[in-house]
């Protein structure tokens, strides 16, 4: 499973299009410097499924 381009990156504020990486990571609250913008529905519930595959497949 590989990287996963953003359908409606500029409606999410970002700059460039940009890409789901199949990767989970924790930061902590601090390390947030300020949010760019919000998902689309569409987005977000790709989102959604890659993170479900990842977990119910173990990829690390």
């Amino acid at each position: 499973m590989g990287e996963n381009l953003i359908q409606d990156w500029q409606k999410a504020g970002l700059a460039k299009p940009s890409v789901f990486k199949p990767l989970i990571a924790t930061i902590e609250q601090i390390q947030i410097v300020k949010v760019l913008g919000q998902l689309s529905p569409t987005d977000r519930s790709n989102l959604q499924k890659i993170i479900h595959m990842i977990l119910d497949n173990g990829l690390e």
